[in-house]
Formats: structure tokens, C-alpha cells, sequence
């Protein structure tokens, strides 16, 4: 029998015993917070990827392409630019009070620009830009907040609740073939494939 077999028969279990002792041994030591966080994006992303598909179309983690928006969800209710937070939820009236209804409405539209620039397109614009908060929950607030026209704060743990109030009060309704049209110029205008292609 030649050593040039019977070595690396030998080596290989022992090897893969010794490395595996090591795994087991330096995930036991590892400590909560050396844990990896979360991105605040990939949560909004997972809770979104709950929506029903139709009626509603998200286009997930832009990545800067739109600004600060990270998710833009087109539906019957329109379209919405979505920023992620990781932070509680402020109360909206404490925003107001620190800062006047005109700077906040400005804001807002100054977030939706890059997004309404693209949709022109599609001879529509963006309807609201919501920041999604994931912070703690508080259940005695609803899921969503109207900071003012065009602006709204959401908990993250209830995107969905959130989704289904929209439609429940939304004063106009896009069909399923505007949704589809309004949410292809915004994954081609930044630059994806065509879904259709």
C-alpha cells in the first residue's frame, strides 16, 4: 500500500473532526451581542414581500437609485415611496410642533421628487412617502399616523394593517393594468431588467 493514499485518508477525518470541535466550540462562546443586526430595510422588505400580489407591486430595495426611498409599493391606493427607519415611532404632533405644516409638506415632497421625476413616464406621480419605523410597537397607536398631506409614519410590525387602510380609504382606485404599468417604469427607470423581457 502506498503512503501516498493512506496520509490523506487518515488526515481528511481528523481534519474534519478538528474543524468541526472548532465551529462548536466558538459558536457556543459567541455572545448575544456579537450577534449580526438586521438590516431596518430587509424588515420593511420581509413585511412588505406579505403584501397580496395583486393588487399590490413593490419594487424592493432600490438602493439609492430614488433618494432616500427604499421600497416604492404601487397599488389601487397609488404609489408610495417608502424610507426605513430604525427608530420608535415619533408623535406626529410633536413633529408638527417643532416644525411648521409648510416645512414638513416640503420635506415630503422633497423625498417623492426622484420618484415623481421617474413616473412622469407613466403620466402619474407619487401619492404619499411613508417612513416605516421599526422601533417598539405601541398598540394603543394605530398602524398608521398622517403626519401631514403626503407624509405618514407606520409601524413596522403592521405594514399589512397599514396596506389594507389605504385601500379602505383611498378617494380614487387603480386598476390592476395602471398598477402593472405605473410599477414597470419604476423597475426599468432604475435601471433593472424589463419584467416583460
Amino acid at each position: 500500500m502506498s503512503f501516498g493514499i493512506v496520509v490523506p485518508l487518515i488526515l481528511l477525518p481528523v481534519a474534519i473532526v478538528v474543524a468541526f470541535a472548532w465551529y462548536r466550540r466558538s459558536m457556543a462562546a459567541l455572545r448575544p451581542d456579537e450577534a449580526k443586526p438586521v438590516s431596518g430595510l430587509r424588515l420593511t422588505a420581509e413585511a412588505l414581500h406579505r403584501a397580496p400580489t395583486p393588487p399590490w407591486r413593490v419594487v424592493y430595495e432600490i438602493g439609492g437609485a430614488l433618494g432616500a426611498i427604499d421600497h416604492v409599493v404601487v397599488g389601487p391606493a397609488g404609489v408610495t415611496a417608502i424610507t426605513t427607519v430604525v427608530a420608535d415611532r415619533p408623535d406626529p404632533e410633536l413633529l408638527r410642533s417643532a416644525r411648521n405644516d409648510a416645512v414638513l409638506v416640503g420635506e415630503a415632497a422633497i423625498a417623492r421628487g426622484p420618484l415623481d421625476e421617474l413616473l412622469r413616464a407613466a403620466d402619474s406621480s407619487c401619492d404619499q412617502w411613508a417612513r416605516v419605523y421599526w422601533g417598539a410597537p405601541d398598540s394603543k397607536r394605530s398602524a398608521a399616523e398622517d403626519l401631514v398631506h403626503g407624509s405618514a409614519l407606520v409601524e413596522g410590525q403592521r405594514v399589512d394593517e397599514w396596506l389594507s387602510s389605504l385601500v379602505a380609504h383611498a378617494s380614487t382606485s387603480l386598476d390592476a393594468d395602471r398598477v402593472d404599468t405605473i410599477w414597470r417604469t419604476i423597475v426599468t427607470g432604475i435601471g433593472r431588467p424589463d419584467p416583460r423581457g
